[in-house]
């Protein structure tokens, strides 16, 4: 029985957002709430951009020139425009999942399957959270970094509850399939070639399935990585022209990865 095609399939789905993510490091805290771009250094300087960018250092409206005030536009862009974008990494990431749960795994152990209806549930959950992060009731989009256990976008924490997710999903199919194996074995004929005929099937169709759409996700990983790298550039921009902003360091992307 081919447990390896399981468990690798299904563990790339855990590695598929960490593939090509960037080399990025954050200090301090960043939140986005009704358009209000608020950054809290490591000093614990306040730097808020409103909807109509405008800058606030400690609740003093600054004066920019006209390459400052471009520069306050594209962080404030910039963000806004990363947190759906890193809202969507998790959330394919999570549907990839459900692909390997729902169509490959359901058709193999049954969609009326204990076993798929509970990861089902596991996964709807870390899907609830990342939308309860990202997004707020009205649908509009929002962040707040200190929800995440080390303030990064995708966090720590989520990505524990997603490696937890996708353990279950390992664990419990490989599981039931043993139980699948040794139900052929006692009430069958004993011949078990259908069975392996069918696992052989199992392991090209989650190929199938899955390996195009991690692509996907792998080539938005990418675009992901790149927004970062712009934010960074902007920002030590802004960090270099403007004493106020000194210390504005929120983002750092690795150099190798930069336009």
């Amino acid at each position: 029985m081919k447990q390896s095609v399981i468990a690798a399939s299904l563990l790339l789905l855990s590695g598929a957002v960490a593939a090509n993510e960037c080399d990025v490091s954050m200090n301090g805290q960043v939140s986005l709430m009704n358009n209000v771009l608020t950054v809290t250094t490591v000093d614990n300087d306040i730097i808020k951009i409103d909807a109509g960018e405008k800058l606030f250092v400690n609740g003093q409206r600054m004066d920019v020139d006209k390459n400052q005030e471009r520069w306050v536009s594209e962080y404030y862009n910039g963000i806004y425009n990363a947190v759906p974008e890193a809202a969507d990494l998790a959330l394919e990431g999570v549907a990839i999942a459900n692909v390997a749960v729902s169509e490959v795994l359901g058709n193999l152990l049954g969609t009326d399957s204990n076993a798929v209806e509970k990861i089902q549930s596991k996964l709807d959950d870390v899907k609830q959270k990342i939308e309860y992060n990202f997004y707020a009731d009205d649908g509009s989009i929002q962040l707040d970094s200190t929800n995440f256990s080390d303030g990064d976008f995708l966090g720590a924490q989520w990505e524990q509850d997603f490696e937890d997710t996708v353990e279950e999903v390992v664990t419990a199919s490989i599981g039931h399939l043993m139980i699948a194996l040794g139900t052929e074995l006692i009430f069958g004929d004993g011949d078990t070639d259908d069975f392996s005929q069918r696992m052989d099937n199992f392991g090209q169709d989650i190929e199938q399935k899955i390996e195009a759409r991690a692509g996907n996700l792998e080539q938005k990983a990418d675009a992901f990585c790149m927004s970062l790298a712009k934010i960074d550039i902007v920002e030590n921009n802004l960090q270099n022209s403007m004493q106020a902003l000194s210390g504005l360091n929120l983002i750092t992307v690795d150099s190798d990865r930069r336009m």
